[in-house]
């Protein structure tokens, strides 16, 4: 290996491939020696420490929940219905994650163990800074990054921790390799200012040579991480969805994984990322993060299940969760040995990692031997195994790390480098520049949904073109009903767009936990990316029923009713983005937007006239739109 380091030249950061010929040790191991050097000490790392830390929700309970009544029969689902008015009703507390306490220490990678609803991923959120915020819930303990506490960096975290969800959610049209660029875009494209300056503290000549590292370094950084997931021979491939043929299914979980592989991240937690990929991909990705650990100083933690033996052997540290409590937190290599403290022995042909998460389980059995001295009967349930593991030696050293004092180089990278971290990348303008052009890209994909309005608009047009063929303009009820009739087809039509929204609500989540871009970017973007829609849609409709049913030939009036068509297209669009926002699902979502359009119409003006509404519901017919838009008219 050394021998690549010394062959690795800066003339080779041409290309991912070029960069990830002698694997990605040698890469890595080339970059930090450059940096280093310039530096005059190592790259900036974070130490993440929590102690005492617990989750708690409040769940509802309407009922004794047994088999029977999870089956889904109308008479369950009816009944489910009419629990949540139900007058006995209690409020239970639930403890997600019970009281743990642990340390990450940079240049490590840890291997997260749990059996599925052991608290995992919110461990991961809350280190990550992304569990969700919510009135039942509640977080307790001490949770700090190179001594900063939680509370104090929680709108910064993003920027320097990168959390890798389980969950593929992409847009099905864009490519493998849009879908990564956009993210190194609104993560910070090329070489910052900041980093450009902690690079020219050497001498001339190593600073140059630094910077320039640094710069093809990042200039070619998304090639960088297709080749190191194994996705260039699909990157011109759209991701595409269970409706939609694109990638696989492993492919489409390497891009969740690379697509949080951008910005400065001095700390990377991954959960569940080999869901759906084989053994030697799994082992590839790992090998990569371990070399990012050793050479970069990153800290690395990666939950899997039932990782293979010698994807098992690339960790550091392994911790085993069960049941919101931790049973085992530290060397891997310790881990078999520690559980064999306790009366169990794992068979010489069984995987460590599947040994250690059938313990606290019925599987637990097979492996129990005679108890040591001192033992009356093995630990069954998961706080048994806690409390042991709570009066191991291994605990008090693990206790002992957490209050021991920080490294001064540590709390140096607070003031240099975190304190100094913007809560976004990009700024605002840039940022929604880049967001807008994601959302156009995807607008002139969505051929079929085009081809398919455009056909509805034109088909509509003319049967109501013809059903009010050259009307009497002087019969004011008529054409009253004309424009009624235009305003109803405009707001109908845009109920197509709640599926759309609903999907994109699903990625913006993700990426602005991540902190991508900003709330208002995004909403910019879909309401600028709908305005040729709501352009076209108006003129061709609008041209058919104007002069087909007659009304006042003059060009001025024309283009005022043209316009109003737009305004009422763009407004219901964006009333139906908001219901998207507000509403928990798309199943409230639809007969949300269905119950509006009907409030709207009936309080328009023209199914009820203004003189006849009840006087404590007018204010209803001054909300509307539907009302605006028939007077204007």
């Amino acid at each position: 290996m050394e021998d690549k380091v010394t062959h690795f030249g800066s003339d080779t950061l041409t290309s991912g491939k070029a960069m990830m010929a002698h694997g990605p040790n040698a890469l890595h191991s080339f970059v930090a020696e450059k940096f280093e050097a310039v530096m005059g000490r190592e790259l900036p790392q974070m130490e993440v420490r929590y102690h005492n830390l617990s989750v708690t929700t409040n769940v509802t309970v309407t009922g004794e929940i047994t088999a029977e009544s999870e089956l889904p029969t109308v008479f369950n689902t009816i009944k489910r219905s009419l629990a949540k008015f139900a007058w006995n009703k209690r409020v239970v507390q639930k403890e997600i994650i019970k009281n743990v306490s642990g340390v990450f220490k940079p240049g490590t990678i840890t291997l997260l163990l749990g059996q599925p609803g052991s608290g995992k991923t919110s461990l991961m959120r809350v280190l990550a800074g992304q569990f969700p915020k919510s009135g039942n819930v509640e977080i307790e303990g001490d949770v700090s990054y190179n001594g900063v506490p939680r509370e104090e960096i929680t709108k910064l975290l993003p920027q320097f921790s990168a959390y890798v969800t389980q969950f593929d959610k992409h847009f099905p049209k864009l490519t493998v390799r849009e879908t990564l660029e956009f993210a190194y875009a609104v993560c910070g494209g090329g070489m910052s200012k900041h980093t450009e300056e902690m690079l020219s503290q050497g001498t001339p000549e190593q600073s140059t040579e630094a910077v320039e590292t640094a710069r093809k370094y990042f200039e070619n950084f998304p090639d960088l991480v297709i080749e190191q997931l194994g996705l260039h021979i699909c990157q011109d491939t759209i991701i595409g969805s269970g409706m939609l043929r694109g990638v696989s299914g492993g492919e489409r979980k390497r891009v969740t994984t690379g697509e949080m592989e951008f910005g400065m991240k001095y700390m990377t937690l991954m959960d569940e990322i080999s869901t759906g990929l084989d053994s030697a991909a799994t082992f590839d990705i790992i090998t990569t993060q371990r070399s990012i650990a050793k050479c970069l100083h990153k800290t690395i933690v990666i939950a899997l299940l039932q990782p293979a033996p010698e994807v098992f052997n690339l960790f550091d540290n392994v911790m085993v969760l069960n049941q919101g409590e931790i049973i085992y937190h530290g060397p891997r290599d310790q881990a078999v040995p520690y559980f064999g403290t306790l009366g169990f022995k794992c068979p010489p042909r069984r995987d460590a990692a599947d040994f250690l998460l059938d313990l606290g389980t019925n599987m637990q059995k097979k492996y129990q031997v005679e108890p040591p001295t001192g033992m009356t009967q093995h630990p069954r349930l998961a706080s048994e195994f806690s409390e042991y593991w709570r009066q191991s030696p291994l605990y008090a050293d693990l206790i002992g790390a957490i209050n021991a004092p920080h490294d001064p180089e540590r709390l140096t990278d607070v003031e240099e480098h975190m304190k100094l971290m913007p809560e976004f990348r990009q700024s605002f303008w840039e940022s929604t520049k880049t967001v807008t052009e994601r959302q156009w890209r995807l607008t002139k994909r969505n051929t079929s949904f085009i081809f398919v309005r455009a056909l509805m608009v034109v088909v509509m047009g003319l049967i109501y073109g013809s059903t009010f063929y050259q009307t009497d303009p002087t019969d004011a009820q008529m054409t009253i009903g004309i424009l009624f009739q235009a305003t109803i087809f405009m707001s109908l039509g845009q109920t197509a767009q709640v599926p759309t929204f609903y999907q994109a609500r699903d990625i913006f989540y993700k990426q602005r936990s991540a902190n991508f871009y900003r709330s208002a970017s995004f909403a910019i973007a879909n309401s600028l990316a709908l305005i040729p829609q709501a352009v076209g849609e108006s003129i061709v409709f609008g041209s058919l029923v104007y002069w087909m049913a007659g009304l006042v030939a003059h060009a001025g009036h024309f283009v005022i009713f043209l316009i109003i068509m737009m305004l009422m297209n763009l407004v219901y669009a964006a009333w139906f983005f908001c219901l998207t926002a507000i509403c928990p699902s798309f199943n409230i979502a639809k007969p949300m937007s269905t119950f509006t359009i009907v409030i709207f119409n009936l309080f328009g003006g023209f199914v009820m006239a203004k003189n006849v509404m009840p006087d404590w519901l007018i204010w209803v017919y001054y909300l509307v739109p539907d009302s605006w838009s028939l007077r204007a008219l």
